[in-house]
């Protein structure tokens, strides 16, 4: 509460109205004979600076001032001070009139000091009010207002009992947006036949209300009668109508969706039309549509396209005219993941074998319950077809038809066969073998095939294995043609031991290295020619030396036999160089006499009869002695430089 001022008695005075001044004049006089007290003016009387107004003119009294002029004879004197407004209204500054009387025993010798007047304030009288009721939803007008809402104002409590005071409200939204449980704002103010402004209106308080939307109504719309399947529901909307009812200021605008039903192929399809708004104020407002007008509308089947149809322009007569498609074209504008596909069909113009031949793709659907999809058109794929005749291998000699060229197949060396055909005309043959064969160095592959003009035979070549282990291996040859056509057969191929078995022991003496035992029959020959007789580990040729392909077929204990690869030598005869060794048999020491050689450094080597060197030395000049004490009986070669003499060891 706001402090006044407080004013001195003497202050007091020379404000005092002037009917107080008459009333001092008048009390002097008929009391002459006694003293006139007065207040200090050090300790004056002193009031309640504020109060609340209580519809009284009291003042409060906080201290009554020391009186002045007592004597001390006669000081058996109280005194009393009383405080009045001059109006009970409310006011800032208002005079109070303080009022004093005397008692005591000796108050008859004095008379109470003048009237003073003080000044103070009262305050406005809070009020308080109860019961205010609103309604709970408003439409939106695009204002805050919201007093039409106020259904009670409610009952005001602390008014002074007779007093005439009333309430009146106003309420506003904090906003005028639609929403739920918004906050209103209810301000009061006061009226009545009695002064309102005594008192302070209650404060204001906060209920809580909706906004709902405000309801416009769509226009009528135009839909688009036609369209092409594309696995919506979507109708398109081809013009719309002006929207009504928008408050002013308010950006708002209007859009309609159309619908099938569903979206498959149809004529005169029900269409359902759905109505929104937006705009910054959109959610301001909804819309509802009151047209009774039926909508419809036709869908159209779509017309597939597609790519990646390949047809293969070769095939083989079969009295058709069907061609054959490699792969199915695949439709590329299917659409919400529709399960359709294309089955392509293609056929030659005839079914007669020839060249340049017109092959036409055509399509067919599936997989389209609702006949959603128009095919794609038939179209020429292409003028440079082909039907060619089976590819037919003469079998009426060799191992199918399959002439191996290749006596021996040996480790490193080159297989060579041949096809002689009938009939069409091959592109390629495959070589397949095991997986012995593979795992030996052979590889699988393929070759094409070039026939030179007028040629009906196939040759066939590949490489054996440089480290391949003796056996028979497994072999899958196929000959196919331009439509990869295969005729094949199955054969085994029997690679022969390495030529390494076989050595050089003398000028005119072949021999095989059977020191493992490996071997126990013998079959020589000479340029792949068996040789009567030559049935021993050896083989020493009647010429007197060694010229031709010599190889040998042995068998190792089984009933299986093998080739060893050949050796091959080309020597000539030489007539004016020759060994003897002297005595012959030899029992301990055999000499080596030369004919024909000169006396330079000379290789002598004696080899056994399985062809393993036992002695290898060299010496100059004609003659050389040989110890043979501790040899074991046989037959050995004595090599002298590339000429061989025989002995016997007894």
């Amino acid at each position: 509460m706001t402090k006044y001022h407080i004013f001195s008695a003497s202050s007091a005075k020379k404000q005092a109205l002037s009917f107080l001044c008459m009333m001092c004049l008048v009390a002097s006089s008929l009391w002459a004979q006694s003293t006139q007290l007065t207040i200090s003016n050090d300790d004056p009387t002193q009031i309640v600076t504020t109060k609340v107004y209580d519809g009284t003119t009291s003042a409060q009294i906080s201290h009554t001032g020391a009186l002045v002029g007592v004597d001390t004879n006669h000081s058996n004197v109280v005194i009393n001070a009383h405080a009045e407004y001059i109006t009970a209204g409310v006011g800032g500054i208002k005079p109070v009139v303080i009022s004093y009387t005397l008692g005591g025993t000796d108050s008859i010798y004095y008379i109470a000091p003048q009237n003073d007047t003080l000044f103070a304030a009262i305050t406005p009288k809070p009020l308080t009010i109860t019961g205010t009721v609103i309604d709970t939803t408003k439409v939106y007008t695009g204002s805050t207002y919201a007093t039409n809402l106020i259904t009670a104002v409610g009952t005001l409590n602390g008014v002074i009992e007779g007093e005439n005071i009333s309430p009146s409200a106003v309420a506003y939204f904090e906003d005028p947006n639609v929403g739920n449980e918004k906050n209103v704002i209810v301000h009061y103010t006061l009226y009545g036949t009695d002064n309102a402004n005594n008192y302070l209106a209650p404060a204001d308080i906060i209920l809580t209300a909706d906004i709902t939307p405000l309801q416009l109504y769509a226009p009528m719309v135009i839909i688009q009668s036609d369209k092409t399947y594309d696995g919506t529901i979507i109708c398109n909307i081809a013009a719309t109508g002006e929207l009504l009812g928008v408050v002013a200021g308010d950006t708002v605008n209007y859009r309609a969706t159309a619908s099938f039903n569903d979206p498959n192929v149809g004529a005169d399809k029900p269409v359902s039309v759905y109505s929104y708004l937006y705009g910054p104020q959109n959610r301001n407002y909804t819309v509802v549509d009151t047209s009774t007008r039926i909508y419809t509308s036709n869908i159209h089947p779509l017309k597939l396209t597609y790519e990646s149809g390949v047809v293969q322009l070769v095939k083989e007569y079969d009295g058709t005219t069907d061609a054959i498609v490699l792969v199915d074209a695949i439709p590329t504008n299917v659409v919400n993941n529709d399960n359709v596909t294309l089955v392509s069909r293609a056929n030659y113009d005839t079914p007669d074998a020839g060249d340049n031949k017109t092959i036409t793709f055509a399509f067919q659907i599936e997989n389209d319950p609702n006949n959603n999809y128009l095919a794609p058109d038939f179209y020429v794929y292409s003028t440079a077809g082909k039907i060619i005749m089976p590819t037919i291998i003469d079998t009426t000699f060799g191992n199918h038809g399959f002439l191996i060229a290749t006596t021996h197949l040996c480790p490193g060396s080159q297989f060579n066969g041949s096809f002689t055909l009938t009939q069409g005309t091959p592109t390629y043959y495959t070589l397949t073998f095991d997986d012995n064969a593979i795992a030996q160095g052979f590889q699988n592959g393929t070759s094409f095939i070039v026939l030179p003009d007028g040629s009906n035979t196939v040759n066939i070549t590949f490489d054996i294995p440089v480290n391949c282990a003796p056996g028979s291996y497994a072999l899958r040859i196929a000959i196919g043609n331009e439509v990869m056509k295969e005729v094949y057969f199955n054969t085994i191929i029997k690679v022969s031991l390495s030529s390494d078995y076989l050595v050089r022991a003398f000028n005119d003496v072949v021999s095989v290295d059977n020191r493992d035992n490996l071997f126990n029959t013998y079959q020589w020959y000479l340029n792949d020619n068996p040789i009567e007789g030559a049935t021993k580990p050896y083989y020493q040729d009647p010429r007197g030396y060694l010229n031709g392909s010599y190889s040998l077929l042995v068998n190792k204990g089984t009933p299986s036999e093998q080739f060893i690869c050949p050796i091959t030598f080309a020597d000539e005869p030489v007539a004016t160089k020759s060994i003897t060794t002297f005595p012959n048999p030899v029992v301990n020491t055999a000499k080596v006499k030369l004919n024909g050689f000169g006396t330079e450094e000379h290789l002598l080597t004696v080899y056994n009869s399985y062809g393993a060197a036992v002695v290898r030395t060299t010496f100059n000049g004609y003659e050389y002695e040989i110890d043979m004490t501790n040899m074991p009986q046989g037959t050995y070669m004595i090599n002298v430089d590339g000429f061989t003499a025989k002995t016997v060891k007894l």
